[in-house]
């Protein structure tokens, strides 16, 4: 058939009266679902990050409780906030827990990994499936629990039992990526290797942490935003350690030094996106995200 005959039937068909019916409605539809799609993404980013710009605008009001009515602009709270020894200690403490924490999960979650993607062995469902409930646990459960374990095993409330309890927390950031990433690695990179001559140990230096590295990055950095920000599971077993999410609770409690609130709450977000940044430049993480 020609394609001028061709032509000429899809016209006559376009033409008929039903069809274009069909045809109209399916770009409104069409039409209604993209632009749908699109302001839908665009409340939910002005509803996630509205939060966020209010904060960083009211750590320069003078009134850093509510925007209106405006007072003025000022860099007291900044002051209070670089003055206030009790919760800069707070956050150092924090930062340093989550730092610990975090490595302590990846030392464990990369053999973990490794167990789970290669390796059949008996209970390896049972394994996976265990790893993936400190995600599903209810912070309130898992700290109770916790401050029950270290009480039976005469472990004082504290530093220690913090980090362990973030550990455990963290650990399905790590365990998680790491597998997901082994499923679909290419083993015949690691068989060339022992080919020219690469001994076990150098094939994982050399070939198999750098091509999982960007997992075992995305999982560290989540881990320590988890540590970080959490306050249920340190409420239960921190103790009287300071930590920065107790320290602002009481600062809201007890109505006391709420003035540096806001700026330590924009220096945060700041801090974390320049990070997220860096880890991003430098290795695509949220891929495996």
């Amino acid at each position: 058939m020609a394609d001028s005959e061709r032509h000429s039937r899809l016209s006559r068909l376009v033409g008929e009266p039903g069809l274009t019916e069909t045809v109209s409605v399916d770009r409104i539809v069409s039409a209604v679902a993209t632009y749908g799609m699109w302001g839908l993404t665009i409340g939910i980013v002005v509803f996630l990050w509205l939060p966020l710009t209010q904060i960083v605008v009211l750590s320069f009001m003078e009134n850093s409780a509510v925007l209106f009515p405006f007072e003025g602009v000022t860099l007291d709270n900044y002051v209070a906030l670089f003055t206030n020894d009790g919760l800069l200690l707070a956050a150092r403490q924090s930062a340093f827990v989550a730092t610990t924490a975090a490595t302590v999960a990846t030392l464990l979650g990369v053999p973990l990994g490794f167990a789970i993607a290669r390796h059949d062995f008996r209970g390896r469902g049972v394994l996976r499936g265990l790893v993936i409930v400190p995600l599903l646990m209810p912070g309130i459960i898992m700290g109770i629990s916790l401050l029950i374990l270290f009480r039976v095993v005469d472990l004082s409330p504290g530093f220690i039992g913090t980090v362990l309890a973030h550990s455990v927390y963290g650990l399905p950031f790590i365990v998680l990526p790491v597998v997901a990433r082994l499923a679909v690695f290419d083993r015949k990179l690691e068989e060339g290797a022992r080919d020219l001559g690469a001994t076990g140990w150098g094939v994982v230096r050399d070939v198999t942490l750098p091509i999982i590295s960007p997992a075992i990055a995305a999982g560290f950095v989540f881990a320590w935003l988890r540590s970080f920000e959490d306050f249920i599971r340190v409420f239960f077993v921190g103790g009287t350690m300071d930590a920065l999410t107790k320290e602002m609770y009481g600062m809201v409690v007890y109505s006391q030094g709420t003035e540096a609130m806001d700026p330590m709450a924009t220096l945060i977000v700041v801090v974390v996106s320049a990070a997220l940044a860096i880890a991003i430049n430098l290795r695509d993480i949220l891929e495996y995200v």
